[in-house]
């Protein structure tokens, strides 16, 4: 071929290529712009609010952390990165997301190229430029994304290295699988099996071994400083992350369903950290570290597997059928439902049937073609894998490159297929409709346990926005669904006790407890009704048995705590021994430490109230690694609602020095209370009436001065003359 020539073919491949970027950025674009109207933009599940609290932290300064990982660290660290330079804004993480999908799509062709011709790469790029789920996954903060663009990547490279056999290539093909990794650590499973494919598939294991070291060397490279951070941080020996052990239990437990991540009971479909730390530490009878308690539940999963083979089977077998049925399922959000909500996604014509109804004609076509063998390799093995944890959409996403790629294949065959050869057209046709059929039959149906869900998810989001009307009618439809569905009777009683009507309150909470009498939250909701009814006894049995269902539960303790210090028959001993088994439980929580000195100065108990203070000032957020309230809509814990409670320590220990007659003290206290929070209004009230007792009338004026400027509105500041 001449130069010319070559510059000719170069320039066709690059028009259609540029043609379907453009396609994919206006396609994203368009996306977003429809989505920030819809309510759900802000509803994030509970995977997108860990990493949105997270990578906050990590914007505010929190780089190294407080403990193992829980979840791998790298997306969160892109994101966070992103947040310090642009700000903390939805669309900073969502437009990341619609970047990544723009080079994936770029990587589609190039891979298609790669292992077909420039006109297969071109059809799979366009498909996974407009492609439904893919869009919907990019648009949300998760990691997936960007673990499906460092697979393409990795085995970009990899098809390189396999055609020019240079080392650089190899160790250029662990370093990126090692980023991969560090987002989704499943990706190690696919290691062993790649290297066994590269020595099977070239025959040739001198001359690879060398050059397979430094593949793995690669990795190392990039996985070694995680490990090393972890030891050091935590002193816990986990290669990555901490979450493997509990999402192994998730897909195979006695209530496991293969589509949710759901727990026996007491856990359920709701359950947190601290509950998995909690009974893992209980049935070992000592402290775990998060590795230990990974290791725990793991165990656990090999346990239910030994003792439940026949069920192991069937569940298995379901969840790798679930990997290529035509359904798209979400754990967190009813897909179906906010589908119908965007028109993008509700009038695409793309599906994952006719998808693999091609694919499965792609392969056929290509079988003895190598770089398509790899291809089948890593579906194959990475279905093989996921299916012994538990099935979502999201984690057949990285594989959807592929299957565009392979699809492409088929369909660019079809089309081009003489019309004289009638019979192969007719036996490819078959091929594609007998297998998009199988794939949309509902050959094994949803488990109807998880039905209610994404009305629940909605309807505590309304709840934590303090839209109580709104969230009553998202949880009553979730009853008319499933009456009996762990917390949902929960959540009705919830709202009508904001909205004042405490019959209604009792009736449903105690509905929750007839139902499922192990979840402390029903206990702990009934304790608030009977505290406002001033059935103080009924309180302290209710909240008695919240504490002993989950002794480290801080409304459980917060209720006990005001429904003893409300009873008149309980002596201070008992109420002071209250609050130190409640901190110690909670391990020091600091919105329980504020409201315990509250109730201890209520009660005159100055001195206890002081150490009360003393504690909440010196504890610190739990790390966020760990965190549960990181994974809630609202995060209590994060740096600026911490401090906020910092502030109201230091207020209430100013107040106390001030009523003590401690003004230096309580002058010291006030103004760090306002310089953590400037519009605490206590705060500034205090610091005027130490000034004045210790005659600095100047700096009272002008303390005064500021406080009515600052409010307005406040009458209380004339009182000062």
């Amino acid at each position: 071929m001449t130069m010319v020539a070559a510059s000719t073919s170069g320039s066709r491949a690059i028009k259609p290529l540029l043609a379907v970027l453009v396609l994919a950025i206006v396609v994203r674009l368009i996306y977003l712009w429809v989505y920030q109207s819809l309510p759900e933009w802000d509803q994030l599940t509970v995977d997108n609010n860990y990493h949105h609290h997270w990578a906050q932290s990590i914007a505010d300064g929190n780089i190294i952390g407080d403990t193992t990982y829980f979840r791998a660290p790298f997306y969160v660290f892109c994101l966070g990165m992103l947040y310090s330079v642009f700000g903390i804004s939805l669309w900073v993480g969502r437009i990341f997301g619609a970047a990544i999908g723009i080079v994936s799509v770029l990587m589609t062709f190039l891979l298609g190229r790669r292992i077909a011709n420039a006109r297969v790469g071109t059809v799979a790029a366009v498909i996974h430029a407009v492609y439904p789920i893919v869009l919907y996954f990019e648009a949300e903060l998760l990691l997936d994304p960007l673990f499906t663009l460092l697979l393409q990547v990795a085995l970009y490279r990899l098809l390189i290295w396999l055609e020019t056999k240079k080392p650089g290539e190899a160790l250029i093909v662990g370093l990126i699988l090692g980023l991969a990794a560090i987002t989704r650590p499943t990706v190690l499973v696919l290691v062993p099996p790649l290297l066994i494919a590269v020595i099977i598939f070239r025959r040739s294991i001198p001359k690879y071994v060398t050059q397979l070291a430094l593949l793995v060397i690669g990795l190392g490279i990039v996985i070694t400083p995680v490990f090393v951070r972890n030891l050091a941080v935590a002193g816990d020996p986990v290669l990555i992350s901490s979450q493997g052990g509990i999402n192994f239990y998730i897909g195979n437990n006695s209530k496991a369903d293969g589509v949710s991540a759901v727990l026996p009971e007491p856990m359920g479909h709701n359950w947190q950290l601290s509950q998995i730390k909690f009974e893992a530490e209980q049935a070992t009878g000592h402290n775990l570290k998060p590795g230990e308690i990974s290791s725990y539940w793991a165990l656990q999963g090999w346990q239910w597997i030994a003792n439940n083979h026949s069920d192991f089977v069937m569940l298995y077998l379901e969840k790798l059928y679930r990997n290529f049925a035509n359904r798209d399922i979400s754990n967190n959000r009813d897909l179906k439902t906010f589908s119908e909500h965007h028109p993008i996604l509700k009038y695409n014509p793309f599906c994952f049937a006719a998808l693999l109804g091609f694919a499965v004609v792609g392969i056929i076509l290509r079988r003895r073609n190598v770089s398509v063998q790899l291809v089948l390799w890593l579906i194959l093995f990475y279905t093989t894998a996921g299916a012994f944890f538990f099935f979502s959409s999201r984690f057949r996403l990285p594989l959807l490159p592929y299957f565009f790629i392979l699809a492409s294949i088929g369909f660019s065959d079809f089309i081009t297929t003489p019309h004289h050869k009638k019979k192969t057209i007719i036996y490819r046709g078959t091929i594609v409709a007998g297998i998009t059929i199988l794939s949309c039959l509902p050959l094994i149906p949803l488990p109807a346990g998880s039905a209610p869900y994404s009305n629940i998810s909605v309807g505590l989001y309304h709840f934590a926005r303090g839209n109580y009307t709104a969230a009553l009618e998202h949880h009553q439809q979730s009853m008319l669904i499933d009456s009996t569905f762990p917390e949902v009777n929960l959540n009705v009683g919830a709202c009508f006790l904001r909205l004042g009507d405490v019959d209604s309150a009792r009736y449903y909470f105690e509905r929750e407890i007839k139902f499922h009498p192990d979840l402390p939250k029903a206990y702990s909701n009934l304790a608030s009704v009977s505290l406002i009814e001033g059935k103080l006894g009924e309180a302290i049995v209710l909240a008695s048995q919240a504490v002993k269902l989950r002794p480290y539960d801080v409304t459980g303790h917060s209720l006990l705590l005001r429904s003893l210090f409300s009873d008149s028959s309980t002596g201070d001993f008992a109420c002071l021994e209250a609050v130190h088994q409640a901190a110690k439980a909670t391990g020091d929580d600091i919105y329980l430490l504020n409201e315990a000195s509250v109730l201890l100065t209520e009660r005159g108990m100055i001195n206890a109230a002081r150490e009360t203070l003393a504690k909440a000032i010196k504890t610190t957020p739990p790390p966020i690694e760990t965190d549960d309230e990181a994974f809630a809509l609202i995060f209590r814990n994060s740096r600026d609602k911490f401090n906020l409670q910092r502030a109201k320590a230091f207020y209430q220990y100013g107040y106390l020095e001030g009523i003590g007659g401690n003004y230096g003290q309580s002058i010291q206290y006030s103004s760090k209370a306002i310089v953590l929070d400037s519009s605490l209004v206590e705060a500034y009230i205090n610091l005027i009436s130490a000034y004045i007792s210790t005659g600095q009338s100047v700096k009272a004026d002008s303390i005064l001065k500021l406080s009515r400027k600052k409010f307005p509105t406040n009458l209380y500041f004339d009182k000062f003359k």
